[in-house]
């Protein structure tokens, strides 16, 4: 039993590591092939720059309301359109996150 005060932080599923390591990928060479820096990023999506770093060091998976607007902010035609690269990133991912999940029992 958790001592009182203190909050029980859920691990993430495997899955939910590989969508953040695709998304985290593809933003970064996104903004890079835009020359832009996370600030600017931050600024054209609505969010702080802190949140668009931890996104980018896998630290938080995007809402599908961020993924939107941070779509827009990174200049795709349409929000599905970074959804799309994202799925086809998984795969590159998947295998190393499992693997990584059972070592680390995340």
């Amino acid at each position: 039993m958790a001592k009182s005060g203190t909050k029980k932080v859920k691990k993430p599923h495997w899955n939910d590591l590989v969508v953040r390591a695709a998304f985290a990928s593809i933003i970064v060479q996104r903004r890079r092939k835009l020359k832009l820096k996370q600030w600017q990023v931050a600024e054209r999506s609505g969010y702080s720059e802190k949140y668009i770093g931890m996104l980018e060091r896998r630290k938080h998976t995007p809402s599908l309301t961020a993924a939107i607007m941070i779509s827009g902010g990174l200049e795709f035609d349409e929000p599905g359109a970074l959804a799309n690269e994202v799925r086809a990133m998984m795969p590159r991912f998947k295998r190393f996150e499992a693997k990584d999940h059972e070592a680390a029992d995340i």
